[in-house]
């Protein structure tokens, strides 16, 4: 297994298992949930999280987006249910059979298509109902829509129906945003008329990690609420706002490969695209956009951490980066730190959010494979692998 990376993404597995206790116990006993791991778990990566999850925290069923990601799972060794949250091109339906996949339903192609290929494999596929009640994404409406899919599947003998949910568009904006009160009303009434049509469900659920935290009405209703990005310690709502107590499980950092003065008149980078005003010391350190990082952060001064100070990006290229370090003691071969703690200082992943003007799913979820996953544990060494003993 290569070793060789210039930049790293460390997870305290422990810290995580918290989060997903102090979750748990924030909705209470009588709901559940349901980690969803998608886009690589938000850049902590797929694999790892998915088995801590699995085995740490007992979770019955994970969810995710996309095909490729479910599939990785299973080859992963992941066991638990898995429900692929997103519209699956026709072509790659027969892996949802072959993995014993669980999938969203909301159109009658799929239904016959999925019902077939089951019966072809001598097994049922287990689908969520997925409700259209204002994102306006996927989703069958509720009514004469709704009643239509329930009559076909009633007749296919190959799907059973597990569950139901849909997925606020506004959670995010402020507690009992007016439109998500009315997606949940409509979600309400199609679950009405799920039951009615005589079909008792194990899995209902609408809240996202926002929602959890202000929609209790919600989350008493359902079964189940899907929470991840409150897990890994991140509270979606746009003003910052987070009720539960959870701590970031993450440090994002990298390394100094040089440090030289510049002077007046001099410039750093691409298009000269820093020019220097007055005698200063620059630190070049190995990471760049090709690793993934939101390109803001690193060409507009995002904050960044050397020998605990807090200090500035000058700008960045594809592979590497440079920082001011003037009246800074710093190194060649120490760490910077770009989210987390250093000494007293820290940078957390709210105050990036607001610098980039992004949320966190896209600042980490695009951070690629030439940045190290490492994951540890309290009083113990980092794992490097991910076949870590939980």
């Amino acid at each position: 297994m290569n070793r060789y990376y210039n930049s790293y993404f460390k997870v305290n597995m422990d810290q995580v298992v918290r989060n997903f206790d102090k979750v748990q116990d924030y909705i209470g006993s009588n709901t559940d949930i349901i980690p969803v791991i998608k886009g690589n778990c938000y850049g902590y990566g797929l694999v790892p999280m998915a088995r801590l999850f699995e085995e740490r925290c007992h979770v019955k069923l994970l969810a995710n987006a996309a095909m490729y990601e479910a599939v990785e799972l299973r080859r992963g060794g992941v066991q638990c249910d898995i429900l692929v949250m997103g519209g699956i091109p026709q072509h790659l339906l027969p892996g949802a059979v072959e993995y014993d996949l669980q999938i969203a339903l909301f159109d009658k192609t799929t239904a016959c298509n999925v019902n077939q290929l089951a019966k072809n494999a001598g097994k049922k596929v287990k689908v969520h109902l997925k409700i259209e009640t204002g994102m306006n994404r996927l989703g069958v409406r509720p009514g004469e829509p709704l009643h239509d899919l329930l009559s076909l599947v009633k007749s296919l003998d190959y799907l059973e129906i597990v569950g139901a949910y849909t997925h606020f568009a506004t959670s995010t904006a402020d507690y009992y945003d007016p439109f998500a009160v009315e997606q949940f009303e409509k979600f309400k009434e199609s679950i009405s008329q799920i039951e009615a049509a005589g079909m008792t469900l194990q899995y209902i659920h609408c809240c996202n990690s926002a929602a959890t935290a202000w929609y209790r009405e919600a989350v008493d209703f359902c079964t189940h609420v899907r929470s991840c990005s409150s897990v890994l310690g991140h509270m979606a709502m746009e003003d910052g706002r987070e009720p539960i107590g959870l701590i970031e499980p993450l440090e994002i950092g990298t390394y100094i490969t040089n440090v030289h003065d510049v002077y007046p008149g001099e410039s750093v980078g691409y298009s000269r695209a820093f020019k220097v005003t007055e005698p200063m010391t620059v630190a070049t350190l190995s990471v760049g956009f090709a690793d993934g990082f939101y390109p803001r952060w690193m060409r507009s001064q995002g904050p960044v951490l050397i020998s605990g100070q807090k200090t500035r990006f000058l700008g960045c290229c594809m592979d590497q980066s440079f920082v001011d370090v003037t009246g800074i003691p710093c190194q060649i071969g120490q760490k910077a730190v770009l989210i987390g703690r250093d000494g007293d200082e820290q940078i957390t992943t709210w105050e990036m959010e607001q610098f980039c003007e992004n949320t966190f799913e896209y600042l980490y979820g695009t951070i690629g494979p030439r940045v190290e996953r490492i994951y540890c544990f309290d009083h113990s060494r980092i794992k490097e692998s991910v076949d870590f003993i939980l």
